[in-house]
This record gives C-alpha cells, structure tokens and sequence, in this order.
C-alpha cells in the first residue's frame, strides 16, 4: 500500500512540475531600416514551451530574427495577488 502512494504522489510531481513554466532568454536582431545597421536586443520571457516563446514574438515583432534562445531555468511563484 505505501508503495502504490509513493508512486501516485511521484507521478502528480512530474505531472506538476511538466505545467510549470521556464524562464527563457531571449537574444534577437531586426535590421534597421535604412539597411546598414542592425538592432540586437536581450528580452526575458516565461513560457510553457520554445514554441510558444517562438509564436509569442512572430505575433508581436515579425520582423525579428531570433538569433539565440536559451532555457534559464523554471519558474517558482513564491506569491501570487489576484487582482
């Protein structure tokens, strides 16, 4: 019996911490207008997957490149204040 409990509360862990989202970095470039410079900036973002990050900044600057995008680590609410 303790056995089938140390294996049900495993399994909520796992199930727990697949919903938790990362903290992701960023690095992307967008050439300037005139076409000589580029722009390169650095943004932090948390999110569930690469994908979402990926849709999240086509849907907001299409004209971005992304350059580097790193995983940093998960998240940890410590508080949380609904509005």
């Amino acid at each position: 019996m303790a056995k089938s409990r140390d294996r049900v509360s495993s399994l909520r862990r796992i199930s727990h911490d697949r919903k938790r989202p990362l903290l992701f970095e960023l690095k992307g470039r967008r050439d300037a207008e005139d076409g000589i410079a580029a722009t390169v900036s650095t943004e932090m973002i948390a999110a569930l997957s690469i994908e979402e990050v990926v849709a999240f900044v086509r849907g907001r600057q299409p004209s971005v490149e992304i350059v580097e995008l790193k995983v940093l680590g998960k998240v940890q609410v410590l508080s949380a204040q609904s509005i």
